[in-house]
Protein backbone atom coordinates (compact mmCIF):
# COMPACT_ATOMS: atom_id res chain seq x y z
CA UNK A 1 0.00 0.00 0.00
CA UNK A 2 1.19 3.20 -1.41
CA UNK A 3 1.39 6.41 1.68
CA UNK A 4 -0.02 9.62 0.26
CA UNK A 5 0.77 13.09 1.81
CA UNK A 6 -1.98 13.91 3.61
CA UNK A 7 -3.77 17.50 3.13
CA UNK A 8 -5.12 17.98 6.62
CA UNK A 9 -3.59 20.54 8.90
CA UNK A 10 -1.46 20.23 11.65
CA UNK A 11 -3.48 20.56 14.59
CA UNK A 12 -1.35 22.84 16.05
CA UNK A 13 -2.69 25.35 13.76
CA UNK A 14 -5.51 27.11 15.19
CA UNK A 15 -8.16 28.89 13.29
CA UNK A 16 -7.08 32.36 14.23
CA UNK A 17 -3.79 31.80 12.34
CA UNK A 18 -5.59 30.89 9.53
CA UNK A 19 -7.37 33.94 9.69
CA UNK A 20 -4.01 35.74 10.01
CA UNK A 21 -2.64 33.70 6.95
CA UNK A 22 -5.70 34.75 5.16
CA UNK A 23 -5.51 38.44 5.61
CA UNK A 24 -1.92 38.12 5.09
CA UNK A 25 -2.18 36.41 1.68
CA UNK A 26 -4.60 39.07 0.97
CA UNK A 27 -2.73 42.40 1.48
CA UNK A 28 0.59 40.63 -0.04
CA UNK A 29 -1.98 40.03 -3.28
CA UNK A 30 -3.34 43.63 -2.89
CA UNK A 31 -0.14 45.73 -3.00
CA UNK A 32 1.37 45.17 -6.13
CA UNK A 33 -1.97 45.89 -7.83
CA UNK A 34 -2.51 49.20 -5.59
CA UNK A 35 1.07 49.98 -6.65
CA UNK A 36 1.01 50.08 -10.37
CA UNK A 37 -2.27 52.58 -10.56
CA UNK A 38 -0.89 56.34 -11.20
CA UNK A 39 -2.43 58.72 -8.38
CA UNK A 40 -3.65 60.94 -11.06
CA UNK A 41 -5.62 59.78 -13.85
CA UNK A 42 -5.49 61.83 -17.19
CA UNK A 43 -8.49 61.52 -19.42
CA UNK A 44 -6.61 60.68 -22.76
CA UNK A 45 -7.34 63.39 -25.40
CA UNK A 46 -9.28 61.40 -27.84
CA UNK A 47 -12.16 60.83 -24.82
CA UNK A 48 -12.66 64.46 -24.25
CA UNK A 49 -15.44 65.98 -25.52
CA UNK A 50 -14.84 68.75 -28.70
CA UNK A 51 -14.97 72.43 -27.26
CA UNK A 52 -17.99 73.16 -29.56
CA UNK A 53 -19.90 69.98 -27.72
CA UNK A 54 -21.77 72.41 -24.60
CA UNK A 55 -25.36 70.50 -24.86
CA UNK A 56 -26.40 72.90 -21.59
CA UNK A 57 -24.84 76.38 -22.43
CA UNK A 58 -25.57 76.24 -26.49
CA UNK A 59 -27.81 78.97 -27.56
CA UNK A 60 -30.27 77.49 -30.01
CA UNK A 61 -30.40 73.92 -28.70
CA UNK A 62 -33.91 72.87 -28.14
CA UNK A 63 -33.36 70.70 -24.61
CA UNK A 64 -30.16 72.83 -23.56
CA UNK A 65 -30.61 74.57 -19.86
CA UNK A 66 -33.52 77.28 -20.70
CA UNK A 67 -35.69 74.37 -22.48
CA UNK A 68 -35.29 71.89 -19.70
CA UNK A 69 -36.29 74.57 -17.43
CA UNK A 70 -38.69 75.97 -19.32
CA UNK A 71 -40.26 72.41 -19.39
CA UNK A 72 -39.88 71.44 -16.07
CA UNK A 73 -41.78 74.92 -14.94
CA UNK A 74 -44.74 73.77 -16.88
CA UNK A 75 -47.58 72.08 -15.03
CA UNK A 76 -48.26 68.29 -15.79
CA UNK A 77 -51.47 68.44 -18.09
CA UNK A 78 -52.39 70.40 -20.58
CA UNK A 79 -49.53 72.90 -20.38
CA UNK A 80 -46.57 70.84 -20.43
CA UNK A 81 -48.69 68.74 -23.48
CA UNK A 82 -48.97 71.78 -25.42
CA UNK A 83 -45.71 72.75 -25.09
CA UNK A 84 -44.08 69.50 -26.02
CA UNK A 85 -46.18 69.44 -28.92
CA UNK A 86 -44.41 73.00 -30.49
CA UNK A 87 -41.63 71.10 -29.75
CA UNK A 88 -42.76 68.55 -32.56
CA UNK A 89 -42.60 71.25 -34.95
CA UNK A 90 -41.13 69.82 -38.49
CA UNK A 91 -37.52 70.01 -38.88
CA UNK A 92 -37.21 72.44 -35.79
CA UNK A 93 -35.48 70.30 -32.97
CA UNK A 94 -31.71 71.03 -32.22
CA UNK A 95 -29.42 69.44 -30.20
CA UNK A 96 -26.30 67.94 -29.10
CA UNK A 97 -25.09 64.66 -27.91
CA UNK A 98 -22.64 62.17 -27.54
CA UNK A 99 -23.66 58.70 -29.22
CA UNK A 100 -23.21 55.35 -27.18
CA UNK A 101 -24.54 52.94 -30.03
CA UNK A 102 -26.24 52.81 -33.21
CA UNK A 103 -28.18 49.33 -34.97
CA UNK A 104 -30.28 48.91 -37.86
CA UNK A 105 -34.01 49.42 -37.14
CA UNK A 106 -35.13 46.65 -39.50
CA UNK A 107 -38.99 45.96 -39.49
CA UNK A 108 -39.78 47.11 -35.75
CA UNK A 109 -42.09 49.73 -35.27
CA UNK A 110 -39.94 53.03 -35.63
CA UNK A 111 -38.12 51.51 -38.68
CA UNK A 112 -40.78 54.66 -40.60
CA UNK A 113 -38.58 57.21 -38.83
CA UNK A 114 -34.98 56.11 -40.72
CA UNK A 115 -33.47 52.77 -41.45
CA UNK A 116 -30.70 53.41 -38.58
CA UNK A 117 -31.02 54.21 -35.13
CA UNK A 118 -28.80 55.83 -32.36
CA UNK A 119 -28.40 55.65 -29.35
CA UNK A 120 -26.80 58.93 -27.91
CA UNK A 121 -26.88 60.98 -24.46
CA UNK A 122 -25.89 64.13 -22.83
CA UNK A 123 -24.65 64.76 -19.47
CA UNK A 124 -27.30 65.42 -16.95
CA UNK A 125 -28.78 68.75 -18.47
CA UNK A 126 -30.58 71.01 -15.26
CA UNK A 127 -30.23 69.05 -11.56
CA UNK A 128 -31.04 65.54 -11.71
CA UNK A 129 -32.11 65.65 -15.27
CA UNK A 130 -30.51 63.18 -17.72
CA UNK A 131 -31.16 63.18 -21.45
CA UNK A 132 -31.15 60.33 -24.10
CA UNK A 133 -31.51 60.81 -27.84
CA UNK A 134 -32.58 58.34 -29.99
CA UNK A 135 -31.83 59.78 -33.74
CA UNK A 136 -33.36 58.24 -36.59
CA UNK A 137 -31.43 58.46 -40.01
CA UNK A 138 -29.95 56.36 -42.89
CA UNK A 139 -27.47 53.74 -42.45
CA UNK A 140 -24.66 55.60 -44.37
CA UNK A 141 -24.95 58.55 -42.61
CA UNK A 142 -25.49 56.96 -38.91
CA UNK A 143 -23.12 53.73 -39.02
CA UNK A 144 -19.56 55.46 -39.02
CA UNK A 145 -20.91 57.68 -35.72
CA UNK A 146 -22.43 54.96 -33.67
CA UNK A 147 -19.22 54.55 -31.10
CA UNK A 148 -18.58 57.80 -28.63
CA UNK A 149 -18.94 60.42 -31.45
CA UNK A 150 -19.99 63.65 -30.49
CA UNK A 151 -22.58 64.53 -32.86
CA UNK A 152 -24.88 67.47 -33.69
CA UNK A 153 -28.45 67.16 -35.20
CA UNK A 154 -31.66 69.14 -36.76
CA UNK A 155 -34.64 66.89 -37.34
CA UNK A 156 -38.20 66.94 -36.01
CA UNK A 157 -38.87 65.16 -32.84
CA UNK A 158 -41.69 62.28 -33.35
CA UNK A 159 -41.89 61.30 -29.75
CA UNK A 160 -41.19 62.55 -26.49
CA UNK A 161 -41.19 61.19 -22.95
CA UNK A 162 -40.62 62.51 -19.76
CA UNK A 163 -40.13 60.70 -16.44
CA UNK A 164 -40.13 63.13 -13.58
CA UNK A 165 -40.96 60.34 -11.01
CA UNK A 166 -37.61 58.50 -11.76
CA UNK A 167 -34.19 59.44 -9.55
CA UNK A 168 -32.53 60.67 -11.83
CA UNK A 169 -35.47 61.91 -13.84
CA UNK A 170 -35.02 61.07 -17.47
CA UNK A 171 -35.59 62.84 -21.16
CA UNK A 172 -36.27 60.52 -23.85
CA UNK A 173 -36.69 62.39 -26.99
CA UNK A 174 -37.12 60.57 -30.50
CA UNK A 175 -35.70 62.30 -33.16
CA UNK A 176 -36.37 61.53 -37.32
CA UNK A 177 -32.71 63.20 -38.26
CA UNK A 178 -32.57 62.14 -42.20
CA UNK A 179 -28.91 63.42 -43.10
CA UNK A 180 -29.22 66.69 -40.66
CA UNK A 181 -26.77 65.02 -38.71
CA UNK A 182 -22.81 65.66 -38.22
CA UNK A 183 -19.74 64.67 -35.95
CA UNK A 184 -18.21 67.40 -33.93
CA UNK A 185 -14.88 67.73 -35.01
CA UNK A 186 -12.19 68.26 -32.15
Amino acid sequence: MRATASLALPHSLCFSQLGALAGLFAVALAVPVMACVPKDHPDPDWLKPPESYDPIETAGLTLNKAGVDALTLKEEGEERDAYVQSLMAKDKFVGQAQCKSGAGTGSQEHSKYGEFELTCMTAPILFDIEVDFHLFTSRATGKPLSANAFVEFEGTLVEFDYHDDTKPRQIVAKVEVGDNLRRIER
